[in-house]
């Protein structure tokens, strides 16, 4: 039997293209009926919900296809769990890790997600939805920069987000998680706030196209100033600080996000990496925020957490086994 991904490459491509084109007309076009705020812009408050299954980039058996059929989306979705789950080693020959209350926990979760609008990537640009190559300076730049491999002697040697300073949606772009994927959004004439539920995170962002700090001022979140274009609010964010690379980014990496409310009660949130220093140009990418009656929770992470603590704990145990363990230096 012919593979189905195959045989949908004759067909799908004219129908994706129509489906977008339809898509685009309806959901984001200027229009009366979305509603608005007292001052006459889209109203973007409320609880959003941004969990989907679309990855980043377009999987090699979708080369081709932008947008699947019925059949092929329940077929990615339905999978989805089996997915996660191989990708980290559940069905490795590793009998020392235990995942059985993260299987539970994500086969559920996943259970309940889909294809953003059945799409096969959320880059739109490049065409093919797959990153563009990174530039070879950028590449060495990356293979220069010392990383401790061995185990973590402190809070210092584990990831920003073990150590509860930022999680990756609390920094733009806002990606999908595996669990709290949920923000609100509080719009003013003025200022627009964006927290986000991991790590409970908020973006105060000015909408009156304010100059950026300079340049060797970094925070966390990075240096973020708004405004309208028509319907659409712009945020442009530079001086995010170098602890953090999207996809390799550099610390000189700009990100431009577009916040577009449609006529169906979504948000399309559509993000630009402009970061010359990593890639020959800038590339873009979107999806759906869908509304969400709420709350968002308090994700009660912060510096003196016990799975920290924990963690180090275990890395001085493993630093022991390894000592004792015998090298085979001893047996050559």
């Amino acid at each position: 039997m012919a593979n189905p991904y195959t045989l949908a490459r004759l067909v799908v491509p004219f129908a994706s293209t129509l489906m977008l084109t339809l898509v685009s007309s309806a959901s984001f076009a200027a229009d009366a009926d979305i509603p608005r705020t007292p001052w006459g812009k889209p109203d973007l408050n409320g609880y959003w919900d941004y969990h989907h299954l679309t990855p980043l980039q377009r999987p090699s058996q979708f080369e081709g296809i932008e947008v699947l059929d019925e059949t092929m989306a329940k077929d990615w979705e339905d999978n989805a769990y089996n997915r996660v789950a191989d990708q980290r080693g559940r069905n490795s020959s590793n009998d020392n890790v235990n995942y059985v209350g993260v299987d539970l926990w994500h086969e559920e979760a996943l259970g309940e997600w889909e294809l953003d609008d059945h799409r096969t990537a959320l880059i739109t640009d490049p065409k093919n939805g797959r990153l563009p190559p990174m530039l070879e300076c950028r590449i060495a730049e990356r293979r220069a920069v010392p990383r401790y491999r061995g185990f973590a002697r402190g809070p210092e040697d584990r990831s920003m987000m073990e150590r509860c300073i930022f999680a990756p949606a609390s920094v733009p772009p806002i990606e999908t998680l595996i669990e709290n994927a949920m923000l609100q959004v509080l719009l003013t004439e003025d200022y627009v706030v964006i927290q986000t539920e991991r790590m409970h995170d908020s973006r105060i962002i000015a909408l009156d196209n304010r100059a950026p700090l300079p340049a060797h001022v970094k925070q966390y979140y990075g240096s973020s100033r708004g405004y309208w274009d028509g319907d659409t609010l712009v945020i442009e964010t530079t001086n995010i600080d170098e602890s953090y690379s999207y996809q390799g980014s550099s610390p000189d990496m700009k990100v431009i996000e577009h916040l577009s409310l449609g006529t169906d009660g979504r948000i399309h949130y559509q993000y630009t990496i402009d970061d010359p220093r990593s890639w020959e140009k800038p590339w873009t990418a979107g999806y759906h925020w869908k509304p969400s009656e709420g709350p968002i929770f308090e994700y009660a992470c912060h510096e003196w957490n016990y799975g920290l603590t924990g963690i180090l704990q275990g890395m001085r145990v493993a630093e022991q086994d390894a000592k004792a363990k015998p090298s085979e230096e001893n047996y050559k």
